[in-house]
């Protein structure tokens, strides 16, 4: 599923960059597509930071939106971000690596400009779809393909393995002996018990033995694993 967050103080934006994406992902894309809108600024940034976004549209002639979109653009930093800006508001106060906008509109929104920038993001889901490692879990009779990207960990418990996305945790059958050899190279193990995606990793505590990941999540680090992971987040 692929999410769209917008975020302008005008609903008519919001409303006719939806409806262009939508249109080009309805005819030339078979990924299903979500969509929140938002006028509001506080609503639009913690569904960001909770529930991140694969495309995102915002409005960055407030200096106020500026700092928000700045603060919530690490947790969102594989999305596709079209700015949204007045001919009046300095480039430079958004053109900034920190930010790293993808394509710009400038107002008023004319159609074939909103449309250009849609099919901008329908292409970038396609780059991203053709790169993108996935991996399948077997559950009750069918397959279930997950972006690797959206794994924070695989961990052993009792007798079964579990996948930790964001908000779920699937269980499946087993060892992370077999995952060692399946998983792309940025998945590597900390503990006995865990393999980590080190794309998800925030800090590295090793005299606390730990890992913080997104969204606050911690996994252990053992002594066994800690050079390697050591050199792994210098190198």
């Amino acid at each position: 599923m692929v999410s769209l967050v917008i975020f302008s103080g005008s609903e008519a934006e919001c409303r006719q960059l939806q409806q262009a994406v939508r249109d080009r992902f309805a005819y030339h894309s078979e990924d299903g597509l979500s969509c929140s809108l938002h006028t509001g600024l506080e609503a639009a940034v913690k569904e960001l930071l909770y529930g991140g976004a694969s495309l995102i549209g915002w409005d960055v002639d407030l200096e106020t939106a500026r700092r928000a979109i700045l603060s919530a653009r690490p947790r969102c930093r594989d999305a596709f971000l079209l700015v949204i800006a007045s001919p009046e508001t300095s480039p430079l106060t958004f053109l900034t690596p920190a930010l790293r906008p993808d394509t710009l509109l400038l107002r008023p929104l004319e159609e074939p400009e909103v449309r250009r920038a849609a099919s901008e993001m329908l292409a970038a889901v396609r780059r991203a779809g053709e790169q993108e490692n996935f991996f399948s879990i077997n559950r009750r009779d069918e397959q279930q393909r997950i972006p690797c990207s959206s794994i924070y960990y695989f961990e052993a418990r009792g007798r079964r393995l579990y996948a930790r996305l964001h908000r779920e945790e699937l269980g499946f059958a087993g060892t992370l002996e077999q995952l060692e050899e399946e998983l792309p190279e940025n998945f590597r193990r900390t503990h006995r018990s865990f393999i980590v995606n080190m794309d998800k990793v925030e800090q590295l505590l090793p005299t606390e033995n730990l890992l913080v990941l997104w969204d606050g999540l911690t996994v252990p680090l053992s002594r066994s694993y800690k050079k390697e992971i050591r050199e792994y987040c210098h190198g």
